[in-house]
């Protein structure tokens, strides 16, 4: 099988938010799409390993913030190529905070999302989740994985290792 048709596939990236206690967890996506509208739900691929999902398992909740093809490549960085469990990623970008949960500054449209099911895995956990919240924020182009793949995700690498 050639794996690499996968990448074909498209979708976009995503900052992914939660809450851990006192602080914030965070990670990057491309795992996300709408599943139905009454109740308005998406479907979201958690890695069994990210510490975000542990946090996400702990509220039940999670936000979303959609990446523009403008979007600084560190942001790309900090929350791709580097555990919530070690470091405040969220400290590091510029960020705002609506209904105890945290979005990226700058993003192209923001989610607040609750989650009514969850399927487990072996590799990830797939979370069926109620949108709670909905926010337009920009009209620009999305970031996709395909964009990442191509460009971004050497550039994203290098921006980290600068910070």
């Amino acid at each position: 099988m050639d794996l690499d048709a996968m990448y074909k596939l498209t979708h976009g990236l995503y900052v992914l938010g939660a809450r851990d206690g006192g602080r914030f967890a965070g990670s990057i996506v491309d795992a996300v799409m709408q599943v139905a509208n009454k109740p308005v739900a998406l479907a979201l691929s958690c890695s069994n390993t990210s510490y975000t999902k542990s946090c996400i398992d702990r509220s039940g909740e999670f936000s979303l913030s959609v990446l523009c093809k403008g979007i600084d490549p560190f942001i790309v960085a900090n929350f791709g190529f580097q555990s919530s469990r070690n470091v405040d990623k969220w400290k590091n970008v510029p960020h705002f905070v609506e209904d105890g949960l945290p979005y990226i500054e700058n993003n192209l449209a923001t989610f607040k999302c609750r989650v009514l099911h969850k399927y487990a895995l072996d590799s990830n956990t797939l979370y069926v989740a109620e949108v709670l919240e909905a926010c337009n924020r920009h009209d620009e182009a999305p970031l996709t994985y395909l964009d990442y793949r191509s460009y971004f995700k050497p550039v994203s690498y290098t921006h980290l290792r600068a910070h």
